[in-house]
């Protein structure tokens, strides 16, 4: 019989049973007419005929055995059975499924993230076949580019690398290529557009892209059309197509939104389309609200000026899809090819060959990379943190277990004598722990929907919204399945193996108050595994206690920095006029007239303006040539640049230590100045006295174009991390050509967000299609900036403190089995006249004994593992004793906390009853 119909059988066991009774009826039958054709009489027929059969039950087992696969059948009766047996003990049940929970549920939980931050695809067609250009090179190439939008990095060598390309590039490689299917192109940095409807103003993310942006991700829209070339061109009619999200929160989800018209800083554009509701853009960690045609860019951004024929602005991403049999070596050849005949043209002869940048070819299936970049770390550690949880909990189960098989001897013992197999017995008990893991999985995978929500939540704070898709996948699912399987396994083999090693005659003889002394060969052997899974467990736990320590404390050494300035009673927010057609006179008018009418405003003390806020509000970092000060080969001069108004540095709390500070005189036309920091002064100006000394941006003939006119102190500029770097602060109102959006900081008497009420009303009194954005206080902003810190702060101390507790059930469990097995024991010392205290002081040492060793162990693991997140620390070494010390307390306590019911119990033995024990 093939495995296939064995198969079948031994899914119709019953079908199975009918057939072989059938057939062997019919041969009886059969044999029974013989015999009475040969003059027998009926019965003796029978009675013969069912002799010659033999045993029939015996019969059909061989029958069955070779017509079905054997193991099937076995499973099916192990499983009711273990439901059986766990139903039954239904106060363990409940107790390991819900250890088991908390550690798959972590596990879980964090590997939803990890698969929509790193494994999943972007939600479009095939997305396995899209690609992203990017490009490299050692420098600057002179006369290639000015500008580079996006990321740019360089790496240790000096490398420098981005994905950005000009507009003229991306016109060349479209045109040109024979690798693309289609070829589309993208606004690098994106977009906070300045939205109107029916005379309201709100603020959204947007993308302009090419006219084959959607075609070439093959994403449909649920409503209307996409953007087509034809609406990318100059002279087309302005289209847009807006996200699911922004379509449900400002329309409605009206089906009549197609059609409708829409402002977009103040250029009027006609919704075409509504994106599908899983489709947020090529970016997870920026949720596109309005796409716009790359040709509406002159309109929207008339402050950058046309940007589609400026061959030294690199601003666009190029993605592609490639077509059938092309690799991504063919695609980089040919296109390197297209990228070196287009930037021809702007070399010079003096531009160095390494300079020159060289297109490379990234799979595009996932989108851009920055999240997985900024996340892949921290997931990674919170990956091995949960791991320990989970193994914590399986060594817990596995304890739990071994009390419970004290239970269960004279039933092993039984069916082992009766013939069952050592190695149907250890199934059998394999099958009860995958049953127990199993559940804990389905109620872990619960918790982890859960949970994951939570933790994208702490991921998105701080920062713009991050659209994750974190519903479990079959990935998901079957990552938890398999942890599932593997952790019943883990905790359940050694447990099984040690239940069925029994010397079956003593075993047999004991009655249910003997089985505790029985097997004593096997004693010491079953608690020593039992205090070496405890002592794994205060291990693993000592280690995340003092990760979490490290982290808590890097997170309050940063919150204790020193800014440098007074954050405290500062309100910001940011506005952009030139998305309404403010420039020139007009928009220094409003900037002066806004700042005018918010000083009226009760409640607030000073109020100034920025280019940029201090400490997560972005930064500008450019190239400085100071007068007199000659830089040593290869040194990098630059500093980082701040447009300021009138009154910053006294609504910031900044002090001025020398000189003035900007004021109102400081307008366009007036004497070139600007107000530097103590380290500009002690890394470009030594000794003397700074005032009136000349710097300039850019190379040295541009050193004296700017009269340095005040020193201030140090402030934080970009990030909390890093030491006071050179700083210089300009003035805004002489940098018409250079301001755009500016943010406003109010000092404020009270509760700066009280206000925002009222700042809101004076804005929108002044021009009611100009809204608000980022509006928040300094304090916030600063908090924000912290979010990976306080994410592994909270989330390190929440498995720290629960590994904690599942070790202390551990510890509990072993000493309260020590206890049960040491009752005659413990009643002998106390008739020999040993007290209370000497009791409860034995038993108590030997948890402090298993603490000592776990603490030991765990210790020299702590020390090792806390070098590996050195880089993530601040203002604390992995070594500090500080840490280690509180940390080892905290596990003694919870150690001593969890013997002490144990120990109490084993005090309060009474000598006679224990004598009668055994």
């Amino acid at each position: 019989m093939s495995w296939i119909n064995r198969l079948l059988s031994s899914l119709r066991r019953n079908k199975l049973d009918d057939q072989l009774d059938d057939e062997l009826q019919f041969h009886i039958e059969m044999r029974t007419r013989e015999f009475i054709a040969e003059g027998m009489t009926p019965e003796e027929a029978r009675y013969r005929a069912r002799r010659l059969f033999g045993n029939q039950l015996l019969l059909k087992e061989r029958t069955r055995n070779m017509d079905t696969i054997g193991w099937i059948e076995t499973l099916g009766q192990d499983l009711r059975y273990a439901g059986r047996v766990l139903r039954k003990n239904s106060g363990f049940t409940a107790v390991a499924v819900t250890t088991l929970a908390l550690g798959i549920g972590a596990n879980t939980a964090i590997f939803s993230i990890i698969d929509a931050v790193l494994l999943k695809t972007l939600p479009v067609s095939n997305p396995q076949q899209l690609v992203l250009l990017d490009w490299a090179s050692h420098g600057w190439a002179e006369g290639v580019m000015d500008n580079i939008a996006g990321n740019a990095d360089h790496d240790e060598s000096g490398r420098l690398s981005s994905a950005s390309f000009s507009y003229p590039i991306y016109e060349e490689i479209r045109a040109r290529n024979q690798v693309f299917s289609n070829v589309a192109a993208l606004e690098a940095d994106g977009s906070q557009l300045n939205v109107g409807y029916k005379g309201q103003a709100s603020r959204a993310d947007g993308e302009l892209v090419s006219g084959s942006f959607f075609s070439t991700l093959g994403v449909q829209p649920i409503l209307g059309r996409v953007l087509t070339p034809d609406d990318d061109r100059s002279g087309a009619s302005p289209a847009a197509v807006i996200s699911y999200g922004y379509w449900e929160r400002q329309f409605g989800r009206d089906p009549g939104t197609i059609g409708r018209t829409i402002t977009v800083n103040s250029v009027p554009f006609t919704i075409v389309g509504v994106s599908p509701p899983e489709f947020y853009g090529v970016q997870p960690e920026r949720v596109v609200e309005v796409w716009l045609p790359l040709h509406a860019q002159p309109r929207v951004e008339p402050q950058s000026g046309s940007l589609l024929d400026a061959p030294l602005n690199w601003w666009v991403l190029i993605m592609g899809r490639l077509r059938p049999g092309v690799s991504h070596q063919q695609a980089r050849a040919e296109l390197e090819l297209i990228l070196q005949r287009g930037i021809a043209s702007g070399l010079k002869p003096a531009t160095k060959a390494e300079t020159v940048p060289h297109l490379g070819v990234e799979a595009g299936s996932k989108g851009l990379d920055d999240l997985r970049q900024e996340f892949s770390r921290p997931l990674s550690i919170l990956m091995t943190v949960v791991g320990l949880v989970l193994l914590i909990a399986c060594a817990n189960v596995a304890n739990l277990l071994l009390s419970r098989a004290r239970s269960r001897q004279k039933e092993i013992a039984m069916r082992l004598a009766l013939g069952g197999g050592r190695a149907r017995l250890v199934r059998q008990l394999l099958t009860e722990s995958v049953i127990l893991s199993g559940l804990g999985g389905a109620a872990g995978l619960i918790l982890a929907f859960l949970g994951t929500h939570v933790l994208v939540a702490y991921m998105a704070s701080g920062r713009e919204p991050i659209s994750l898709n974190v519903t479990p996948d079959p990935r998901v699912l079957v990552f938890t399945a398999a942890v599932s399987v593997l952790t019943g396994i883990l905790f359940g083999l050694s447990p099984a193996l040690r239940s069925t090693r029994l010397d079956l005659t003593p075993a047999l003889k004991e009655n249910a108050g003997d089985l505790a002394a029985g097997a004593r060969g096997q004693r010491g052997l079953r608690l020593g595994l039992g205090r070496a899974l405890a002592v794994v467990q205060v291990s693993l736990s000592l280690v995340l206690l003092v990760g979490a320590g490290l982290f808590v404390r890097t997170l309050v050494n940063l919150e204790n920095v020193k800014t440098g300035f007074n954050q405290r009673n500062l309100l910001l927010f940011a506005i952009d006029p030139t998305q309404d057609g403010y420039k020139g006179q007009r928009l220094v008018d409003f900037y002066h007239e806004l700042t005018h009418r918010l000083e009226q405003l009760p409640g607030i003390r000073s109020v100034t303006m920025s280019g940029n806020t201090l400490i997560g509000g972005g930064g500008n970092f450019l190239r400085v040539s100071v007068e007199g000060y000659k830089p040593k080969p290869g040194q990098k001069t630059g500093a980082n640049v701040t447009y300021a108004g009138p009154r910053f540095f006294e609504t910031l709390g900044i002090p001025l230590l020398l000189g003035r500070p900007i004021d109102q005189s400081d307008v366009e036309g007036a004497s070139k100045v600007a107000v530097v920091s103590q380290q500009f002064v002690r890394e470009f100006l030594g000794g003397g006295n700074p005032i009136g000394r000349r710097f300039g941006f850019g190379g040295e003939e541009n050193s004296t174009g700017i009269e340095i006119a005040g020193i201030v102190g140090d402030v934080k500029y970009t990030d909390l991390r890093q030491e006071s770097t050179p700083t210089i602060y300009v003035p805004s109102l002489q940098q018409l050509k250079s301001i755009g959006a500016m943010h406003f900081e109010l000092r404020t008497a009270g509760d700066p967000m009280e206000l925002v009420g009222a700042v809101r009303r004076v804005a929108r009194d002044m021009d009611h299609n100009l809204a608000l954005y980022d509006i928040k206080s300094q304090t916030e902003q600063i908090s924000q900036t912290l979010f990976q810190e306080r994410l592994f702060a909270r989330l390190t101390s929440f498995f720290g403190v629960l590994a904690t507790l599942l070790a202390s059930v551990g510890i509990y469990g072993v000493m309260a089995f020590a206890v049960s097995r040491r009752t005659r024991e413990i009643g002998i010392r106390m008739a020999l006249g040993a007290s209370r205290g000497e009791i409860t002081g034995m038993v108590l040492s030997e948890i402090f004994a298993l603490m000592g060793i776990g603490a030991a162990v765990g210790m020299v693991v702590a020390l090792g593992a806390s070098r590996l997140i050195s880089s993530l620390l601040y203002g604390i070494r992995p070594t500090d004793p500080l840490t280690l010390a509180i940390a080892v307390l905290l596990m003694g306590a919870a150690s001593g906390l969890a013997g002490f019911v144990p120990s109490r119990r084993a005090s309060r033995v009474d000598p006679m009853e224990a004598l009668r024990y055994e």
